[in-house]
């Protein structure tokens, strides 16, 4: 009975380390996504963009935002190690890069407003299923400041940030997998096409999604 107790204890105790490992690891899997992308940008290397000709691409701020999110996802794994002060200052730095970006272009949409921030980096000619060329998908936005969301909750209070990074990874994860589905049943509104309306969500897009949602999840 002792060694029993001993046993669920041991597990009880190795089980956090067990979810943070995995967090770690798709941070890097989420930032190396990112990566691949802006690396299919710089070099035109179409399949990087997209998976299909017919299908939208990931558009350069979504990778470039991607990295960003990988990064912050890591660091809140570290805030649990208890590396707050580096931990800290990433999480500044991402969350306000996340939050400026997709904030722009979030006024943009709302607003019908050209900010040039679609452009700015790379620009996108003869985009499929896109409203405006370079500017990504509504939800996509969203997941962003979702994650941006998380990222200053750490900031704000360290210590117990868990339950609520839970709830953020949840929704994240919830609105890549739809679009996943979307994909699966070949329904272009469960991926957000909306003609004339909003863009379709990349197919590379929501599985990094469910993944950086998988991450937060796991904290």
């Amino acid at each position: 009975m002792v060694r029993m107790r001993a046993a669920i204890k041991e597990q009880e105790i190795s089980l956090p380390g067990r979810l943070n490992g995995c967090a770690k690891a798709l941070s890097f899997i989420v930032t190396a996504g990112g990566l691949t992308v802006i690396a299919g940008w710089i070099f035109d290397i179409g399949v990087f963009k997209t998976i299909s000709p017919a299908f939208v691409s990931m558009k350069f701020s979504t990778a470039f935002s991607f990295v960003a999110s990988g990064i912050s996802l890591y660091f809140l794994v570290r805030t649990h190690e208890e590396e707050l002060e580096k931990a800290q200052v990433a999480l500044s730095i991402t969350s306000f890069t996340l939050s400026l970006l997709m904030g722009l272009l979030l006024f943009s949409v709302i607003f019908g407003i050209d900010t040039g921030i679609e452009n700015l980096f790379m620009r996108e000619i003869g985009a499929v299923k896109s409203v405006v060329p370079g500017r990504p998908s509504l939800p996509t936005m969203v997941n962003f400041l979702l994650i941006a969301f998380a990222g200053i909750l750490a900031l704000l209070n360290p210590e117990r940030p868990a339950p609520r990074l839970k709830i953020v990874g949840i929704a994240v994860c919830a609105i890549g997998a739809v679009a996943v589905a979307g994909y699966i049943l070949n329904a272009p509104l469960l991926y957000y096409y909306v003609p004339a309306v909003n863009s379709a969500m990349a197919i590379h897009t929501a599985l990094l999604f469910v993944l950086c949602g998988m991450g937060l999840a796991c904290l």
